[in-house]
């Protein structure tokens, strides 16, 4: 049985950071189980292990007369081990579980590999946990309701449908590269759940493709994404010598361009930082031209005029283009064409914002969530106006509070607009 448990000792202590001591108790449960089988006793038994040997110590009381020799030991033979020994003492002897034969080394055994298991699978747990945030490499095993279960050797992670871009497809047995969102304990020692569409998993790439990134020489400010759309990556350089777009894009444009298959060809646009809100935004359209500019630097408003004939380029399709640009510069960004930029036209649109401002549902952000005022937007309710003329079962639902409180929040809503105007006026 000896050399059968220090070949498994041995096998537990390759499992990396096993502690020890843990891995002694173990053996000592092991032990105590076997004894127990075959003397019908629980024994307060000691594992020492060191230098590759195991020695066994069985801690007994010293009494006068035995009446129990699994759990006492007489005062002569105490005084064998230890000279000053007294009755009453406890004392530890040393014993050889060879002598429980068959049932006390498989016991032990199944204690023991039992532990393996768990250390293998806490390590598991512990490898992929310091993945989170990164990118890992993967293999699509099975698709299950639109959901992604990739293999990775030692654990399998989860792409839900809600992480995935739209416009990508991935078969079985496709490689897919995915960030690390979340790690959990599972029971083959851990399960990840995954993204693809998450604003830092652009991140990661670009520092893979780009060494300047990489170094740190080169720092991503932003990025603003319509996943499968199209996506902005604000970039700044440490080193007034390094062209942060040109290390973005590459030679002949080879890092963007493995970036954008990588992202199954999502369009991407490097944009040069600055704190100079006219330069940050010609970066940030280009290669379209502002022509003509208007800005309200108290409000975080600017109004952009563009050729003609780029006028739908500048918009994006659906507004994406225009969208992305507001979420980068952190300014409400209209675009007009170069024709129709007249002091009347920009005095009208400015009239509109004021208004969009005065009547601004997120004034209610004091008294709810600012999750259910987007929630409120999605389902049409764009301003204080169009909550007040809403039906109250209707916002009832959607708020998920019953109508009374609905008539509450109805009048906070009247009463922020009747102060609004009475400040309006006594200004004016």
């Amino acid at each position: 049985m000896s050399d059968e448990i220090i070949n498994m000792m041995k096998q537990i202590e390759r499992v990396k950071n096993l502690d020890e001591q843990d891995l002694i108790r173990a053996f000592e449960r092991g032990i105590i189980s076997a004894t127990k089988k075959v003397y019908g006793v629980k024994p307060n038994i000691r594992v020492e292990y060191k230098d590759g040997d195991i020695k066994f110590f069985w801690k007994k009381k010293i009494v006068e007369n035995v009446t129990n020799e699994y759990t006492e030991i007489s005062l002569n033979d105490a005084r064998q081990l230890k000279n000053d020994a007294q009755v009453g003492e406890e004392i530890e002897t040393i014993f050889y579980p060879k002598e429980f034969g068959r049932i006390a080394a498989q016991t032990t055994k199944q204690v023991l590999t039992q532990k393996i298991r768990e250390a293998e699978k806490d390590q598991i747990f512990k490898d992929f946990k310091e993945k989170e945030g990164e990118i890992i490499t993967g293999v699509v095993h099975t698709i299950e309701k639109g959901n992604l279960i990739i293999d990775f050797g030692l654990a399998e992670g989860i792409l839900r449908k809600k992480e995935q871009v739209p416009i990508e497809k991935f078969n079985v047995g496709d490689n897919i590269r995915a960030m690390v969102l979340k790690v959990l304990r599972s029971k083959d020692g851990a399960k990840l759940e995954l993204t693809r569409t998450h604003p830092n998993f652009i991140k990661k790439i670009f520092a893979m493709e780009v060494t300047e990134i990489d170094q740190g020489i080169v720092e991503i400010k932003y990025v603003a994404r319509e996943p499968g759309v199209k996506t902005k990556v604000v970039v700044v350089s440490k080193d007034k010598q390094i062209d942060p777009i040109g290390a973005c894009i590459g030679v002949k444009g080879s890092r963007i361009q493995t970036i954008i298959k990588e992202l199954q060809g999502e369009r991407v646009d490097v944009v040069l930082y600055s704190d100079d809100i006219n330069k940050y935004l010609e970066s940030a359209i280009a290669p379209i031209q502002i022509k003509k500019i208007y800005t309200d630097n108290e409000h975080k408003y600017t109004i952009i005029g563009v050729p003609d004939e780029q006028f739908s380029q500048a918009i994006g399709k659906n507004g994406v283009n225009m969208r992305l640009v507001a979420k980068i510069t952190k300014w409400k960004v209209s675009v007009l064409r170069e024709s129709e930029f007249t002091d009347e036209k920009i005095s009208e649109m400015m009239e509109k914002f004021k208004e969009q401002l005065f009547y601004d549902l997120f004034k209610l952000g004091e008294i709810l969530d600012i999750k259910v005022l987007k929630q409120l937007k999605k389902n049409g309710i764009k301003n204080l106006k169009d909550f007040i003329a809403a039906r109250n079962a209707d916002l009832s639902e959607i708020i998920g509070v019953n109508e009374e409180r609905v008539k509450e929040l109805k009048d906070k809503a009247i009463q922020i607009i009747d102060k609004g105007s009475e400040e309006k006026n006594e200004s004016s």
